[in-house]
């Protein structure tokens, strides 16, 4: 073996050592929340990572595409749970929309729909009749799409999201919710990919602990 690739090698095992000893520091990377909020994972999970977004958001639009890569990759013990955001009253028909898809099982269309409904086909989606009107082309009729939006179950979610918006001191979109515990932004992570990297890596440390 040549001395060439022995220090190949060895810078190798240095990256992956240097990779793995990575550090991110409480108030740089990542702020401690004053109260932990509630969290959904149980059983074999070791963690939680929330994305509170909204469908208006262009950066949030943008960051979509990289979390369906993630989540084919995410490690089976790690929960990935959607909050929609909820500064203002404005932004409830957005949140009403996003669990009217989940609860009638239509997430994986209405989801990604949304989203390009409203940054590629330019569609202002400010009101529950234009929601309403938007799911007749998965089958529900407006009706019930309004009685669902409205129902107690619903109505249950949004004060959720409305809590985890508050409690999480969250300012913008997208924001990372971590374990209830952690508040993760892109400014902090150094960009919005890498507050992946940084949640995950809480939920390890906190594993290890």
């Amino acid at each position: 073996m040549t001395k060439a690739i022995i220090a190949t090698l060895l810078t190798l095992v240095s990256l992956v050592s240097l990779a793995q000893a990575q550090e991110f520091v409480e108030g740089t990377h990542y702020q401690r929340l004053p109260e932990k909020l509630p969290t959904t994972y149980r059983g074999d999970e070791v963690g939680e990572i929330m994305e509170v977004f909204s469908y208006s958001c262009i950066h949030c639009f943008n960051l979509e595409t990289f979390i369906q890569s993630w989540k084919q990759g995410k490690p089976d013990d790690i929960r990935f749970t959607l909050v929609p955001v909820l500064f203002n009253e404005r932004q409830l028909p957005e949140a009403r929309a996003y669990y009217v898809g989940e609860f009638l099982g239509l997430h994986e269309e209405s989801h990604m729909a949304i989203y390009n409904e409203i940054h590629l086909n330019r569609t202002r989606m400010a009101t529950d009749d234009r929601f309403a009107s938007f799911f007749t082309r998965f089958g529900v009729s407006e009706e019930e799409y309004r009685n669902m939006a409205n129902s107690f179950a619903v109505n249950v979610r949004i004060n959720q999201a409305q809590r985890i918006t508050q409690g999480g001191q969250v300012q913008g979109t997208p924001s990372l919710i971590v374990n209830g515990q952690y508040l993760v932004t892109g400014q902090m992570a150094g960009g919005n990919p890498r507050m992946f990297d940084v949640a995950e890596w809480l939920i390890r440390r906190d594993q290890n602990q």
